[in-house]
């Protein structure tokens, strides 16, 4: 049987674009530089000068597989709550605000304590400890400065500031001119390394809701988790960071 012209020439092109392709991917290769840090992170660059940005990806090993028994949601959680901001960033006064925050918890565990009792259960003192723990959480918010971590990276030139979280990797990620490498090392090592978990039941209330979208609200979702028995997968789950979790 004879080939037809044209499907010799459209053999030909896949054949050229799969070795140019092949090419392309060793010459990648080559300008990789790894760099392992004494704390274990490795860093991979590949450096691109067609223009004077930079773009970063940081991949955390751990994801929804990871959460404990009966805490699924956990890493996704942990991905909202790194873009609150730390000790100094997002705070107009850590040292009021950290006592501030401890009072928020343990009002809310006095709540919780209540709530959950299988008998004797007092609704009057249930809705006074709801009080207070809400109140509580109304008085920290007051040095909370709403945002700040990607309003910084807005003020200095950042785009596409977003995350996500998988079953088994949290990625975060976005883009900044060239000169700003070095707010961008600060702001990632700061996060990490001190962050600050405040206005988290507010963002809880984020978590879930994407939930309900994404899993309880659609079919896809709903039979993926009831067939796997397991939480749907956040790919992509927006992390949102603006304004209680907006893009």
């Amino acid at each position: 049987m004879k080939r037809r012209p044209v499907q010799i020439a459209a053999l030909l092109l896949l054949l050229l674009a799969t070795v140019a392709a092949a090419q392309d991917l060793a010459s990648f290769e080559k300008r990789i530089t790894v760099k392992k840090l004494s704390n274990g992170l490795t860093i991979l660059i590949c450096e691109r000068p067609e223009a004077p940005v930079f773009s970063f990806f940081t991949l955390v090993d751990a994801g929804s597989a990871q959460d404990p028994i009966r805490a699924t949601g956990l890493a996704h959680m942990f991905e909202h709550m790194a873009f609150k901001g730390t000790d100094k960033i997002g705070t107009t006064d850590y040292a009021a605000e950290k006592p501030a925050l401890e009072k928020v918890e343990t009002a809310y565990a006095a709540y919780i304590a209540e709530r959950d009792k299988t008998v004797g259960r007092d609704e009057a003192k249930l809705k006074q400890l709801e009080k207070a723990w809400k109140d509580a959480t109304a008085a920290a918010d007051k040095f909370v400065v709403g945002n700040e971590f990607a309003k910084i990276i807005e003020r200095n030139g950042g785009t596409g500031l977003n995350a996500f979280t998988s079953y088994d990797e949290t990625g975060y990620h976005y883009s900044l001119p060239e000169n700003r490498l070095e707010l961008w090392a600060y702001l990632e090592s700061e996060r990490f390394l001190h962050p600050v978990l405040r206005e988290f039941y507010k963002e809880r209330d984020v978590v879930i809701e994407e939930r309900r979208l994404r899993t309880d609200s659609n079919p896809i979702g709903r039979l993926w988790s009831s067939s796997t028995n397991r939480p749907s997968p956040h790919i992509p789950t927006i992390a949102r960071p603006w304004a209680g979790c907006r893009t």
